[in-house]
């Protein structure tokens, strides 16, 4: 079995996750877990549209090596991988890609993206929910037994983030191991996706988020991954630098390892070619356009932060101006008249990534 970080996945899995016979009409426990979960925390929420995603032909080794571990190929012993990297190193865009490609390979069971503006998902209370409702769609066979665990006890959710894990997630899955012995089959991977983990208000849920996942994981033999991504706050990178996460996790850093520069020349280069073959004043742009040194700026200037470079080609293809004033003004040569270039586009960035 073998990937291709385009999308193949050779010897993949081929059969839906759910193979357990389920009825499908909405029960009492069904909609109390509805209305206990968060849509908006979905990977494909209608909510997050045109979510960020990494550009054709970048952060391909970082997709491989994600992709290697969920297959089982490398660092198999871990069912946690921490992905981490300061604000704007692409992340999400990261985790958003390797989404997609799980969901289409059928090996996703649940995506939860934190949002610290967003009070359905800016705390961890409708986390374990949120990840229950959706393998009820993507293992439909262990919807009955959550239904059951929720018709048991109606006030699961005011319990513990333990307690629900427990009780929401594995035990389900475990009933369906039981009656399927789907999950016997290494083979047959399930993912979990949390992105954005720094982005919970309250520094001690984070904590307890990860502890719960690696406590529990560690005592059930299910082959349950978790994908963590986060920047490397200190109280986070205590948490998984500490004795008993040692060997049920794996990290991943996004830094120079990875030769984010060639990514970002690449995204700058294809950008600008759109440019010049697409905006409405492509007539003023020079075929040279922009210069080598301009470019040589340019990823400079982002220092391994891809949301600069997706800044800059936000401003500069604005429908209303010349890109290549547009680009002057990025680069200095220009004063800003009406607009500058994170008047718009930087709002919610940290000041260290203003132009």
């Amino acid at each position: 079995m073998f990937i291709n970080v385009e999308g193949c996945l050779s010897g993949a899995v081929s059969q839906p996750l759910g193979i357990f016979p389920t009825d499908f009409a909405i029960h009492p426990a069904f909609e109390c877990l509805q209305k206990a979960s968060a849509s908006s925390a979905f990977h494909n929420s209608k909510e997050r549209f045109d979510p960020p995603k990494c550009h054709p032909n970048t952060r391909l080794a970082v997709l491989e090596r994600i992709m290697a571990w969920i297959l089982c190929q490398e660092d198999w012993h871990a069912y946690i991988m921490w992905l981490y990297g300061g604000a704007g190193t692409g992340k999400s865009a990261i985790t958003q890609s390797i989404a997609e490609w799980a969901d289409a390979e059928m090996c996703l069971v649940s995506s939860f993206l934190f949002s610290r503006s967003d009070p359905s998902r800016n705390d961890g209370d409708k986390l374990m929910a949120t990840i229950a409702h959706q393998i009820c769609r993507n293992v439909p066979g262990a919807r009955y037994f959550i239904e059951a665990t929720i018709n048991e006890d109606p006030l699961i959710f005011e319990c513990s983030l333990q307690s629900q894990l427990t009780s929401l997630i594995i035990e389900p899955l475990r009933q369906h191991q039981i009656h399927t012995g789907y999950f016997s089959d290494p083979a047959n991977p399930c993912l979990v996706i949390i992105d954005g983990l720094d982005e919970c208000r309250d520094p001690d849920v984070q904590c307890n988020i990860l502890d719960v996942i690696s406590n529990v994981l560690g005592q059930n033999q299910l082959p349950l991954l978790f994908l963590i991504a986060s920047r490397p706050e200190q109280h986070i990178s205590s948490t998984i630098n500490s004795r008993k996460f040692t060997q049920s996790h794996a990290r991943l850093a996004l830094n120079d390892t990875f030769h984010p520069d060639e990514d970002i020349r690449c995204f700058l280069q294809d950008s600008f070619d759109e440019i010049k073959e697409t905006h409405s004043l492509k007539a003023y742009l020079a075929p040279t356009w922009p210069s080598l040194d301009a470019m040589e700026t340019l990823i400079e200037k982002s220092s391994g932060h891809f949301i600069y470079a997706s800044i800059v080609v936000r401003y500069v293809k604005s429908p209303r101006h010349r890109p290549s004033d547009h680009l002057e003004v990025i680069l200095g040569l220009r004063p800003a008249l009406h607009d500058t270039p994170f008047a718009e586009h930087v709002r919610h960035v940290r000041p260290q990534f203003c132009f």
